[in-house]
């Protein structure tokens, strides 16, 4: 097997002799290589690799050497605790609870399971008045925190009807506080920054050697409660890797730029791929990928192209809405009778639907029902144009579908960023926060650079970026 060469960057990580790491990545700097050297240089060590998603730590079992075991924090939990549930592991929905218990109201449901969810996603040892929403008032929180420990307990009743997401047997495995250090003597904790935090207390428990690599500016899962946990490990020795071997200096210009005058950063990425000629110009007689923001972007896309374009959806077609459009239509068009999802089939009409999804904010549900009120009686013939045209795989067609979410750790030739991307800089070239916190503005331009950084060769900007390098060149933005 050819050794690779490694940056100086990389060669410092895999050569350090700290116990504990913290690696900051930028897009496209080789984190899974650094981290497989790393292991290679070790085959006395007993190596624990976490990745973020099962098909990373498939990927990577591929190619770690023997000494390293390839696993998603997850799948450890499934093997200890969770294949007891396997019968009735399934998203816990405002509407299991309304079902299963009597006289609960939507917003009741919908506030229990945002409860129970911000609990499996804590470290905490059990639900307390601090996960219930903070909208409440005090005496009503400390009613559905009561309320939510009772939900709990019939969740990890196995002879209990009520659902256990998969995030419950994770929690249960926090609970039941594993030592991994009987089998590993080293834990690398792969796309460090979108780590929850029950994920974090199972790994910092853990009296054996760390290595958190990550990239802060990749966390896009903050609605999941996912925190950047190299944060948590101060003592650990701090490396960078910023040389981009994805893109060329174009691309890499800015990123950084993007990166610098929203969010403070003072490192700089450097590209070292090779570009096309025109590079912010992208040639649509060839393979290309569109990114979106959100899945109703992708689908009107889809319609606009699948006449003249092959098209392939990353992640799957189904997961686009489109298995749930045609039951929200038959709703729309008065004929509940045909919906199959029993899920829908729990609401009376179109309307009722749509009011459960304000109420419960339930981002799925509104833009399921904003595509359909857009198509309206022409939804049925475009779905199954659309879904008829999809190809299978990804090298079957000329144009990729994606949410920049789906697209996150992939690459493409060539990519085509959507108009749907939050405005980053309003009329001013100010920072445009709108209604959302600082948080969430966060992410929103983490969003944005994930896309960015997809591109190989040839990126076409959307407006919200535009708009962001002419507010620094007309000085409204300044980098630190």
């Amino acid at each position: 097997m050819n050794r690779i060469v490694l940056t100086g960057e990389q060669a410092g990580v895999v050569q350090s002799t700290a116990v504990n790491l913290v690696v900051n990545a930028y897009a496209g700097t080789g984190k899974t290589t650094t981290l497989r050297e790393y292991a290679l240089a070790r085959p006395d060590r007993r190596i624990l690799y976490l990745a973020f998603n099962k098909a990373t730590a498939s990927e990577a079992a591929l190619s770690f050497p023997p000494n390293a075991t390839c696993r998603t924090i997850h799948s450890l939990a499934y093997t200890a605790l969770g294949h007891r549930y396997r019968h009735k592991l399934s998203q816990l929905r405002p509407n299991d609870i309304m079902q299963l218990y009597q006289g609960v109201t939507a917003a009741m449901a919908d506030l229990l399971v945002r409860t129970v969810e911000s609990f499996m996603v804590s470290a905490d040892a059990a639900i307390g008045i601090e996960h219930v929403p903070f909208e409440l008032a005090m005496s009503d929180r400390q009613q559905f925190a009561a309320a939510a420990r009772r939900l709990w307990n019939d969740m990890t009743d196995a002879d209990k009807a009520v659902p256990l997401p998969h995030d419950g047997y994770l929690k249960l495995y926090q609970l039941s506080r594993p030592l991994l250090t009987r089998r590993h003597d080293i834990i690398l904790l792969d796309e460090a920054q979108d780590t929850n935090p029950v994920t974090a207390d199972i790994v910092f428990s853990q009296r054996c050697g760390k290595v958190l690599v990550g990239d802060r500016h990749q966390s896009i899962y903050g609605f999941r409660g996912s925190i950047n946990a190299m944060d948590r490990l101060p003592e650990g020795e701090v490396h960078y890797l910023t040389h981009s071997m994805r893109f060329g200096e174009p691309v890499a210009r800015i990123a950084s730029l993007l990166l610098h005058a929203l969010k403070g950063e003072r490192q700089s990425i450097r590209g070292s791929g090779v570009m096309a000629a025109s590079p912010f110009r992208i040639d649509r007689s060839r393979p290309h990928a569109v990114i979106c923001r959100t899945n109703a972007s992708v689908f009107s896309q889809a319609v606009q192209a699948v006449e003249r374009s092959r098209i392939h959806f990353i992640g799957g077609v189904q997961n686009y809405l489109l298995g749930k459009l045609t039951d929200v239509h038959h709703l729309w068009s008065g004929r509940a009778d045909l919906v199959k999802d029993g899920f829908y089939r729990a609401f009376e009409d179109f309307d009722a639907l749509a009011l459960y999804g304000r109420e419960t904010a339930d981002k799925d549900i509104l833009s399921v029902v904003s595509v359909v009120k857009e198509y309206g009686a022409a939804l049925p013939r475009l779905i199954d144009q659309v879904s008829t045209s999809a190809c299978a795989q990804p090298g079957e067609a000329n144009l990729l579908l994606m949410t920049a979410h789906r697209s996150k750790g992939l690459e493409f030739d060539q990519v085509l960023l959507d108009d749907d991307f939050h405005d980053l800089v309003d009329k001013k070239g100010r920072p445009n926060l709108g209604a959302m916190d600082a948080q969430a503005y966060e992410q929103e331009v983490n969003l944005l650079y994930v896309a960015l950084t997809r591109a190989r060769h040839a990126v076409e900007l959307n407006s919200q970026l535009q708009a962001v390098l002419d507010a620094v060149q007309a000085g409204t933005l300044r980098a630190p």
